[in-house]
C-alpha cells in the first residue's frame, strides 16, 4: 500500500450560483498543482447534474495534504464558497 493520499471532494453548488462556484474552484487548480507533493489536482463536473463538482487529488503524503489545506488559496476558497454551496463531502483514500 502507498503512503500517497487520494482525495475525492464533492461540492454541490446552489442552483443560482453554479458559475460563481465554477470560477472559485477553477482558481484553485494552478496554485494547487504547483505545491510540493501534489501529483494531480483535477476538477470534474457531473455530466447529468451541472451543480455537482468533484476534485480528484493525489498527494505524496498526509503532511503534504495538510500543508495544502493551510495555503492562502485554500483558506480563501472557504470564504468564496460561503453561502453559494449546498454541501461538501471530502474523502481521503488510499489506492489499493
Amino acid at each position: 500500500m502507498s503512503d500517497k493520499v487520494v482525495v475525492f471532494a464533492t461540492l454541490l453548488a446552489k442552483s443560482d450560483s453554479i458559475d460563481q462556484v465554477l470560477e472559485a474552484l477553477t482558481a484553485m487548480l494552478e496554485p494547487s498543482r504547483k505545491e510540493e507533493g501534489c501529483h494531480n489536482y483535477d476538477l470534474h463536473r457531473d455530466r447529468q447534474d451541472p451543480k455537482v463538482f468533484v476534485f480528484h487529488e493525489t498527494w505524496e503524503s498526509e503532511a503534504h495534504l495538510d500543508a495544502h489545506n493551510q495555503t492562502p488559496h485554500f483558506k480563501n476558497l472557504s470564504t468564496k464558497l460561503e453561502g453559494i454551496i449546498e454541501s461538501v463531502s471530502v474523502r481521503r483514500t488510499t489506492k489499493l
